[in-house]
């Protein structure tokens, strides 16, 4: 493990704005920062935090709504920006509507986060981007944050978070205000998350029977402990002359391995056999492209994978976390073989607590 200490303790970060908190990254944040003793207000805009401690406050609001998000960075000293909408359609078929709406969400809105802090005096902004602001389809092996932003990208939300991160660093130095962006990548962990969720559901209702693209294909993950341990990190490094101050860093697990053989143990785990056969992506992708024009032109039911998620288990992507470990001191918290016995452990309680529940039924 590094020696690296950041220029601040945790304890030195003060009251700290967690958005988006009922979420998987958000809430493991709240959870985190609550344990290191520190003040807390989680702002939630729908979905409740099932979470009580006398060290944390719950707001409701919505990112998109300027006035509220002064009232919700109002005494803060560093925020945890981590609400974004999850848009993996694009293409140029793709609706106004639509894509209105991610803006609305992942832009406008990390703007009013950003003008907020600015005007409440706030010292540090800690935005979770995404790998997809550099990846849009071709491959990437082994990149950095020289890295440059993508272009033409296959889904709103890559273009979204691009564009949201760009704003966070361009706001470095701004007043008082200190800010970096968090780039993650297949975020997991032993709990309900989006990405074990999905898989599982297909896993489950028995249409996982063939895995698509090459075995060589290879793409890195980020495991919750280690994303969280790099927000703090980075964080603790948002001072004046701050090493963090107005960069990107890619968080993960520093373990590329191809998506299918990543989920093998829980597949196998839970009794189900290993899809055998492959099918290649050249096959699937123009399929995916008309289903997703037809879904918004025609009004077809949204495609079941859209082009941007074939890309991200057939399409080379994963990132070096050098940058990380020498500025931060960053390390992965936690083997992907070992959080995967934990991953798998988990929906085994869950599949048994299910059939338990439709057994009384």
């Amino acid at each position: 493990m590094s020696s690296f200490t950041p220029p601040i303790p945790t304890s030195d970060l003060g009251r700290c704005l967690v958005t988006g908190a009922a979420g998987f990254v958000g809430r493991n944040l709240v959870r985190r920062l609550l344990d290191e003793g520190l003040p807390v207000r989680a702002l939630i805009r729908s979905t409740p935090l099932e979470l009580e401690h006398e060290n944390l406050e719950c707001i409701q609001g919505d990112i998109c709504d300027a006035a509220a998000m002064r009232k919700a960075c109002a005494g803060v000293d560093t925020v945890f920006h981590t609400a974004a909408l999850i848009a993996l359609l694009g293409g140029r078929t793709v609706s106004k509507a639509y894509r209105d709406r991610a803006w609305e969400v992942n832009v406008q809105g990390t703007q009013n986060i950003i003008d907020a802090s600015i005007a409440c005096g706030t010292k540090r902004l800690i935005h979770t981007s995404s790998v997809d602001v550099c990846f849009a389809g071709d491959p990437l092996p082994n990149m950095d944050e020289t890295t440059p932003y993508g272009e033409h990208f296959k889904s709103v939300y890559g273009e979204t978070k691009s564009e949201a991160e760009r704003r966070v660093l361009a706001s470095d130095g701004s007043s008082t205000l200190r800010t970096c962006a968090i780039r993650p990548d297949g975020i997991y962990g032993a709990e309900n998350n989006e990405m074990f969720d999905r898989f599982l559901a297909q896993l489950t209702a028995g249409v996982l029977v063939a895995r698509i693209g090459s075995s060589d294909v290879l793409q890195d993950n980020s495991h919750i402990d280690s994303l969280v341990h790099g927000h703090l990190l980075a964080a603790r490094n948002l001072v004046e002359g701050g090493v963090a101050c107005g960069e990107a860093y890619f968080i993960g697990d520093e373990e590329p391995m191809n998506s299918f053989e990543f989920f093998r143990p829980v597949i196998e785990g839970l009794g189900y056999p290993y899809p055998k056969h492959e099918v290649p992506a050249w096959l699937i992708r123009p399929l995916l492209h008309i289903w997703q024009a037809l879904h918004f032109t025609v009004g077809f039911p949204q495609p079941a994978i859209s082009p941007h998620e074939l890309d991200k288990v057939a399409v080379t992507h994963y990132a070096s976390i050098e940058k990380a470990r020498r500025h931060l001191g960053y390390e992965p918290q936690i083997g992907v073989s070992t959080a995967l016995e934990e991953c798998l452990k988990f929906y085994e309680k869950q599949i048994e607590s299910k059939a338990k529940g439709q057994a009384a039924d």
